[in-house]
């Protein structure tokens, strides 16, 4: 019996179309594209950030990690000034890092 993607191919594939065929599963067009962030709201973030970290305020992120967003919530308790990266306490005590260009939302006091 023959499979149902194997009969409707034609008679003669090069191996450029077999090399392009391979191409397109391997593709996932369901990841989402990083937003394009202005200079404006990267200043907001920060400011929010600093706030956040002065006034020991809960702080929830919006991150954007591998075409996949996803919230992240907490307190932020250090932001390393060379690497720009935050570490983050979460309700259960444990610490996430996370690098500042992947945060594509910022809400104080969530």
């Amino acid at each position: 019996m023959i499979e149902g993607s194997f009969k409707w191919q034609a008679a003669l594939i090069m191996p450029e179309h077999k090399a392009i065929n391979k191409k397109m599963g391997e593709v996932d067009y369901f990841l989402n594209k990083k937003p394009i962030l202005d200079e404006y709201q990267v200043e907001e973030f920060e400011n929010n950030i600093h706030y956040a970290i002065e006034y020991h305020l809960p702080i929830s992120f919006r991150l954007h990690n591998e075409g996949n967003p996803h919230e992240l919530y907490g307190h932020c308790v250090y932001i390393h000034p060379f690497t720009k990266e935050l570490r983050i306490q979460k309700k259960d005590s444990s610490f996430e890092k996370i690098q500042f260009n992947e945060i594509i939302g910022v809400i104080v006091g969530y």
